[in-house]
């Protein structure tokens, strides 16, 4: 999700030290002084190496493990009233070398009961009773009531014991009302039109960091699922279509002929196709003339299932073949209110960021079977979904781009959002900078950077590092989204394309349909760029520091200028410059953040010319600098302003 803040669209890590347990880095042949270096290592990760599910070179150990479920989700979901009722159905495997005594299950509708701490605004109106959970058997068992205790979106049941590769069934009925307003990743968008997102009881993570996930889900902060197969049954009203994550098993079933021919066209060919026009809204049977459809959906290895509705949304598609080495295309969605204008681009938006993933950045083969993109009223992402506002068309490229990126993260690989949030929203927003001006070049070197030059060095800021749930204030954009972002653009610039998105795709091979922490994301990209590169992670992601470049001295003799540019703060960036003749020509030099890797204080650069200059100018769009005055230098009275 591209963070908002409040109301807006654009808006501790402890570094222990281990001393009983230290572990030698793997050290690659650089020309870097500081090699050597070794990132922090809080004391809960020390277990996963001695026990090897994690490994320094950045892949899943020998050992590592994850546990896996099949869903069996069957819902029905009245409009009118906002009920949603479901049962489900679910086999898990505890693939882990531990005895469960426990199972951890997360009610994530539990956000609008009353009595649930929240970090986000809900309207008294919006307020719940909660998941109201009707029936609990675990191996056809009964749960007494004594026994599941719930508190907040965590609900514990004891009394199940599961050993190590041991499996356990459980069945649950429930129901909740879908909230009307507030909305918060999941609601009512209009009268007529619905998404609806962690609708499911389901079981939270176990893995080999944390134990269970018992992080509460508090509004603010996103999500950590396993991989888990699903089966989805959704009942609504006949003269509603649905979309959802996975592919549609009964087309036939819920459509009109003619419908189910232009959505086999969509999927088979590059052109877009109009599957749901206005005309076909007020002329009615676009689906069977049921007094209710039920839709089968179907969706393997993803970490979450969600769905839409609406009666009265057009529907645009096409399909782009991502991997020609097995024929495979990928079918692109805008579902969308016709009155809303500022989405009739979007389709083309989508399916560009789809074709730009397969083959240019990073060049990996979209991997799922469709990408529907829905107008709701947030900007989120969900397995093969996304929810976008009808944006202005600059922002509708980068929102669109963002959250289709989000397919590759938290999705292909499946970090933990709650945590890490940086993780997947630093690779979203690294997505603006790069797939958006391949949509449209207007938007090259145009991002707002207020956020990082207004908040480095402030008492909110911390090290990206920090956990997600301890980000507030001004900060809080700054160190999960664009933080991280501008640390993979400078790495990209120094290591150069072919390198950088090799490293990037040995982790997202190493780690798709796996659960990597910042670690084995660190340790990964240095094996698969050949690079030792935590003198870099160190500074810009465990470390609080401070971006400030200055231009402190310019000699000039002769024809030639040598520009002295210090690094009055703590944190390693670029060094460009730009040379302004008097004759209105421009020259751009400069030094990727490797000039800084040596611990150095200033750098020199020098250039030879036989023209005047007017003035120089330190530093790039992307450039974070918190004192932008002491950046120029102007020829006619040789002093920095």
């Amino acid at each position: 999700m591209k963070d908002q803040g409040h109301g807006s669209l654009r808006a501790k890590f402890s570094r222990a030290t281990i001393s009983k347990f230290t572990f030698s880095l793997i050290v690659f042949t650089t020309g870097i002084t500081h090699a050597q270096t070794q990132l922090p290592l809080a004391t809960n990760l020390t277990k996963a190496y001695k026990q090897h599910t994690r490994s320094l070179t950045g892949s899943p150990g020998d050992h590592y493990w994850q546990n896996n479920a099949d869903y069996q989700i069957n819902t029905t979901f009245n409009p009118e009233t906002g009920l949603l009722t479901g049962s489900v159905g679910i086999d898990y495997q505890n693939n882990s070398p531990d005895t469960l005594k426990q199972v951890v299950f997360k009610l994530y509708p539990n956000l609008y009961q009353q009595q649930t701490m929240r970090n986000t605004q809900i309207a008294p109106e919006d307020l719940t009773n909660g998941v109201d959970i009707k029936s609990l058997e675990v191996n056809n068992q009964p749960i007494d009531t004594k026994k599941r205790i719930i508190r907040g979106t965590n609900m514990y049941v004891r009394g199940v014991q599961m050993l190590p590769g041991g499996k356990v069934h459980v069945d649950v009925t429930y129901a909740y009302v879908l909230n009307k307003g507030s909305f918060i990743r999941t609601g009512q968008v209009d009268s007529g039109a619905f998404m609806i997102a962690y609708f499911f009881p389901r079981i939270a993570v176990y893995d080999d960091i944390d134990g269970w996930n018992e992080y509460p889900y508090a509004g603010k902060e996103e999500f950590y699922n396993d991989y888990c197969n699903f089966k989805v049954n959704i009942t609504i009203l006949g003269n509603y279509q649905c979309w959802a994550t996975g592919n549609l098993s009964n087309t036939a079933e819920v459509y009109e002929p003619e419908f189910v021919k232009r959505i086999t066209q969509a999927e088979a060919g590059d052109s877009v196709t109009n599957i749901i026009t206005t005309a076909d809204i007020k002329g009615g049977h676009i689906t069977k003339s049921n007094q209710t459809n039920a839709w089968k959906f179907e969706a393997t290895n993803v970490t979450d299932f969600a769905f839409t509705i609406s009666n009265h949304y057009v529907w645009q598609a096409s399909s782009v073949m991502v991997d020609p080495k097995t024929n495979r295309r990928t079918r692109v969605d805008a579902v969308y209110n016709p009155l809303h204008k500022a989405y009739g681009p979007v389709i083309g938006y989508a399916r560009k960021t789809v074709e730009i993933i397969s083959y240019q950045i990073p060049q990996i083969p979209f991997p799922y079977p469709h990408q529907t993109i829905f107008e709701g009223l947030d900007a989120t992402e969900y397995p093969m979904m996304v929810n976008n506002l009808p944006f202005e068309k600059a922002e509708s490229i980068e929102f669109t781009v963002h959250e289709v990126f989000h397919a590759l993260f938290p999705f292909f690989v499946g970090n933990n959002e709650t945590k890490y949030s940086f993780m997947d929203e630093g690779w979203a927003t690294f997505s603006e900078f790069s797939l958006s001006p391949l949509i449209d070049p207007k938007l090259a070197n145009t991002y707002d950077m207020s956020d990082v030059n207004t908040s480095a060095g402030s008492d909110q800021d911390v090290p990206i590092m920090t956990l997600t749930p301890q980000l507030y204030g001004k900060a809080r954009f700054a160190d999960k989204d664009l933080k991280p972002a501008l640390g993979f653009h400078y790495i990209r610039e120094m290591l150069g394309d072919s390198l950088f998105f090799k490293g990037m795709r040995y982790y997202i091979d190493q780690w798709k349909g796996k659960h990597p922490s910042p670690y084995d994301f660190f340790y990964t990209m240095n094996t698969g760029a050949g690079r030792n590169l935590n003198w870099f992670w160190k500074n810009w992601f465990f470390e609080k520091n401070i971006p400030d470049l200055a231009i402190t001295k310019v000699i000039h003799t002769k024809q030639q200028y040598r520009v002295v540019v210090s690094n009055l703060g703590t944190e390693i960036v670029p060094l460009h410059l730009t040379i302004y003749y008097k004759d209105r020509t421009t020259q751009t030099l400069g030094k990727s953040i490797a000039c800084w890797a040596g611990g150095n204080k200033t750098v020199t650069i020098a250039f030879k010319t036989n023209k005047p200059v007017s003035k120089i100018i330190l530093g790039k769009p992307y450039d974070a600098d918190i004192d932008l005055k002491n950046n120029v230098w102007v020829a006619a009275s040789r002093k920095n302003i």
